[in-house]
């Protein structure tokens, strides 16, 4: 016997015991449903459920999505949720390549510091001028390494002049060179 309960969706996850996805309601019920009717609703939805208890598990039978709620993105990076909702966020992509380049630039300069290759002034107040003047231009340049893929084309560029390299010449320039030195060992050329 089926009973109608109704709530908000917390939480839509898959089950680790089967292949049901379990939902729960603001109110802390929990309740299985088939990949279907899962599909029916999503996070933050208002929604009338008409379940029936199976065992141990209160499985839902039925989905009536009352009102839609701002829902769960389902991912990062604007993503939208998956399920052909993905919709671009150009201002949360370049804060997040920022917050990367600052990042990488921090650890840059660690790297510089223990290396004892970062040169900084005697004073505290020049020490701090220098930093945050390098932190800048090193985060500017990682930054602008992100939107050229920069490092992408500097390796490619690499691997194409790797690509010229015949090892098989430079063998063969080696036992010239060294015949030649062979003709130099014997004392009674001097």
């Amino acid at each position: 016997m089926g009973k109608i309960v109704e709530g908000l969706v917390a939480v839509k996850m898959p089950s680790k015991f089967d292949d049901t996805i379990r939902i729960k309601l603001e109110d802390g019920d929990w309740y299985g449903a088939s990949q279907e009717m899962a599909d029916k609703m999503g996070k933050g939805d208002s929604v009338k459920l008409k379940v029936e208890k199976r065992g141990k598990n209160t499985m839902v039978q039925a989905v009536k999505v009352l009102s839609k709620g701002q829902g769960d993105s389902g991912g990062s990076g604007g993503s939208g949720g998956g399920r052909g909702r993905y919709t671009p966020d150009p201002a949360r992509e370049a804060s997040i390549h920022y917050q990367s380049s600052r990042k990488d630039a921090l650890a840059l300069l660690a790297l510089q510091q223990d290396a004892g290759i970062l040169k900084l002034g005697t004073k505290a107040a020049e020490k701090e001028a220098v930093l945050l003047a390098k932190l800048d231009v090193l985060t500017a340049q990682f930054h602008e390494d992100i939107a050229t893929l920069g490092a992408v084309k500097r390796v490619a560029e690499q691997t194409d002049e790797a690509d010229e390299f015949d090892p098989d010449s430079e063998m063969e320039e080696e036992a010239a060179t060294e015949a030649e030195d062979d003709d130099f060992d014997d004392e009674e050329d001097f």
